[in-house]
């Protein structure tokens, strides 16, 4: 009874940080996600392509801050940069900063070959 009364306060911390990094690393994946998505439908011939693409990230603080627009002919570039701290219980700081980005470039979603001379 003493040894199980030492580790199971240890064994629920581990549980906890388990669940924490399952959940941050799929914030994270879902982050990504949300960035290449958005990016690509921002390149599809201006259509609500890229509106329907925010509407599909699973958290909408994360997809109302994805910046997604094209740079230049046939460029589209789409990032995001994340840097929150929330108070938890017991006053702990949770610290959540992500950054991604991802740059196109949009040759298939042109009709016909790249101009000559390849791409401006």
């Amino acid at each position: 009874m003493a040894e199980f009364a030492l580790v199971m306060p240890i064994l629920i911390l581990l549980m906890f940080g388990m669940i924490f990094a399952a959940f941050y690393a799929f914030r994270s994946s879902a982050t990504d996600w949300g960035v290449f998505i958005t990016g690509v439908a921002s390149g599809s011939y201006n259509t609500p392509a890229t509106e329907y693409a925010r509407d599909n990230v699973l958290w909408p603080d994360l997809a109302d801050r994805i910046n997604a627009r094209q740079t230049g002919p046939r460029q589209v570039r789409s990032l995001i940069s994340v840097e929150d701290s929330r108070t938890w219980i017991f006053g702990i700081q949770l610290i959540e900063a992500q950054r991604a980005e991802t740059n196109f470039r949009l040759w298939r979603f042109y009709p016909g070959p790249p101009p000559a001379g390849g791409f401006e």
